[in-house]
């Protein structure tokens, strides 16, 4: 018998979107027949008032300052109650078009990736029962908002499922789950010197993957000054995301130098697979991405404060660096581009990780609850 299963993300970063895409690729594995629907809240449902709240507003604390930022996240501490009954506000328009659709569309589960389309699909529902699961992507970080009535919680560290019980999450109610990724994203088995001549890089060369996140957020130009003047032996890949004149402009300053750049793409594997090190802002899909192909990560900014749990986490298990300045960058990747062996204990760490696809566990738990 068939199902429908929703996934509603929401287009804050690009993380939300890849992940319900992961784990709809192995529920369409499991059950080639069931029907799967990735679903953008706000813009399908047509809320501006979502939109608003949770992406636009989400896309400016980005580019705040960071201390504005910590600032706004440390006043969700200090007053959790206050920020519950914001967010649930935002929802008041959204709600009966979700509930619309619900009637409509029918699914028999909810797989939400991003926080508030779990609260909001868990008030549409009403007195349907349609069960509401969570992915909470997060290393480190919690939050009382994210409490949103889900059935269950899906946490990618111990440290997450933790957090989830101290916000009010009965413990029952939660699943830890690996790492999870992107599929074609671990499955490429090109050895890493062929991408890297594909990308005009020669093998020997020490090569570094910048990514800036989706939007191309971030102070990368004096990374990159830093590096062009202090490395040698080594090549950036810069991934600039949708930031187009990030682009035009590495390209009109360091045409012929050893910075390859990048807008956005599609299909990011065959770069991220030729990358000895990959280094950026540490949104958690692309630092579990790192931990889980066993490259070194070196997180060089924090977009958001959340990320500074992710960073943490990074730097604690061993995984990688935090290089905050240009300068501790350019050190960093001289030492690994001279030598090889001073990061084989990263590597061997990296290399004890359970690399099994947490995408996978997840839709193995959907497929349970519905056969």
């Amino acid at each position: 018998m068939s199902k429908r299963i929703l996934f509603p993300y929401l287009s804050a970063g690009l993380g939300h979107m890849l992940h319900a895409q992961s784990i709809a690729t192995f529920v369409r594995r499991m059950r080639p027949t069931w029907e799967v629907r990735i679903f953008d809240a706000a813009a399908e449902l047509d809320d501006d008032l979502m939109k608003r709240m949770f992406v636009d507003l989400w896309k400016t604390l980005l580019k705040m300052p960071s201390f504005l930022s910590r600032f706004f996240f440390g006043i969700e501490r200090l007053l959790p109650p206050l920020f519950v009954a914001l967010n649930r506000r935002s929802f008041r328009t959204a709600v009966p078009k979700a509930a619309a659709f619900l009637d409509a569309y029918k699914p028999d589960l909810v797989m939400a990736t991003h926080w508030a389309c779990a609260h909001l699909f868990s008030m549409a529902r009403g007195k349907r029962r349609i069960p509401v699961y969570l992915l909470y992507g997060e290393l480190g970080a919690t939050y009382s908002v994210v409490n949103s009535g889900a059935d269950l919680y899906f946490a990618p560290t111990q440290k997450i499922a933790e957090g989830l019980a101290r916000i009010g999450v009965r413990p029952d109610h939660v699943m830890q789950i690996p790492f999870l990724a992107e599929p074609r994203l671990m499955e490429t088995t090109v050895p890493r010197e062929e991408l890297k001549q594909r990308l005009g890089i020669a093998p020997e060369r020490l090569c570094v993957v910048l990514s800036l996140g989706g939007e191309g957020i971030g102070l990368s130009m004096r990374f990159v000054e830093g590096f062009v003047r202090g490395v040698e032996g080594a090549t950036l890949v810069v991934l600039t995301g949708r930031n187009a004149p990030l682009v035009a402009e590495l390209e009109r300053r360091f045409k012929g130098e050893a910075v390859i750049p990048l807008g956005y793409q599609e299909d990011i594997s065959p770069i991220l697979s030729a990358a000895d090190v990959l280094a950026g802002k540490s949104g958690t899909g692309y630092a579990m991405l790192a931990v889980m192909k066993g490259i070194p990560l070196i997180v060089t900014h924090i977009g958001a404060p959340n990320e500074g749990e992710n960073m943490r986490y990074i730097v604690e298990h061993g995984y990688g660096w935090f290089c905050p300045r240009p300068r501790q960058f350019v050190q960093r990747l001289s030492l690994m581009a001279r030598d090889r062996g001073s990061f084989k204990d990263v590597r061997a760490r990296l290399a004890a990780v359970d690399t099994r696809n947490g995408a996978e566990t997840m839709a193995a738990a959907i497929v349970d609850a519905l056969t």
